[in-house]
């Protein structure tokens, strides 16, 4: 006979959030690391993110032994050898059945390779890049403690705390801003070339008020994000599926699909967290 079983958030619970985490950081980092290695014309030398290029940001980028290991690393082929230990590093995260040791090597050569990557371009880095960096950090430390449960418990802590700050931070950034307030931001990110969707960007200038209700609602829900760690469980749950489908819209007209898969895996530290969605009912025999 079924019966419900309440789950708190302790040990099952803090095992369960980490494997969520995984599997969405890895598919993420997967996804991104397929877009690369289909497109090696950007990383050339006359590409769009050329390490010729970019190595002019620092002299000790450019001279001496360190300026010519990060050559060999940062130009074909190295490159595409680095972006392709990160999808198979990040594949063996995913992958059922894979052993803590492994897993614990691969989230930390990924957490030490985000870091290698964004040495080589900082062009179109975003807080996407800055997450995956945070949750592959600290996954990685969650593995060397299996035994320890309040320590795998501080990992989470530290991935949700990142999380809501990450989110307060970015809004009250837009707050501030009059570009936010009166829409003219939301209207000029849609007719950029990189992110603008044409149909909608002509759409906020023939409705203002629409672009200005858009750009209040994005600054608030982000400001309002934190509230998902103490509000009631609807209005915690109504905060995170504004978040994924914030996020899902962004993949869909903007392209940052990067943004959906690294933000989406901190919400398993976040619900982990919350004070009214940590426990968890489910059905047992």
């Amino acid at each position: 006979m079924a019966q419900a079983e309440v789950i708190p958030g302790g040990m099952l619970g803090v095992d369960k959030a980490l494997r969520e985490t995984e599997l969405l950081i890895s598919a993420g980092i997967i996804l991104s690391s397929l877009e690369s290695l289909v497109r090696p014309q950007d990383v050339e030398d006359d590409g769009l993110i050329s390490w010729r290029i970019g190595r002019t940001r620092s002299k000790r980028m450019a001279r001496g032994k360190t300026g010519e290991i990060f050559d060999k690393v940062f130009t074909s082929p190295g490159i595409q050898v680095l972006t392709s230990l990160r999808l198979t590093a990040s594949t063996l995260v995913a992958l059922p059945g894979t052993n803590r040791q492994t897993k614990a090597a691969a989230m930390t050569f990924l957490a030490v390779s985000n870091v290698l990557m964004q040495l080589r371009s900082n062009y179109g880095a975003d807080g996407s890049d800055h997450v995956n960096l945070v949750v592959c950090a600290a996954l990685a430390a969650s593995k060397f403690f299996p035994n320890d449960e309040k320590a795998r418990k501080a990992c989470t802590a530290f991935i949700a705390g990142q999380s809501v700050v990450s989110y307060f931070a970015a809004g009250l950034a837009k707050a501030v801003s009059p570009y936010w307030r009166d829409g003219s931001a939301m209207q000029g990110i849609f007719r950029t070339k990189t992110y603008g969707q044409k149909q909608v960007g002509e759409i906020l200038k023939k409705y203002p008020w629409l672009a200005r209700v858009g750009g209040w609602g994005v600054w608030v829900g982000e400001m309002l994000f934190p509230l998902a760690l103490v509000a009631p469980k609807p209005i915690a749950a109504g905060l995170l599926g504004t978040g994924v489908s914030f996020h899902a819209g962004n993949a869909a007209f903007m392209g940052l699909n990067r943004f959906l898969w690294a933000f989406s895996a901190t919400y398993p530290s976040v619900v982990h967290h919350s004070k009214h969605l940590s426990k968890r009912i489910t059905a047992g025999r």
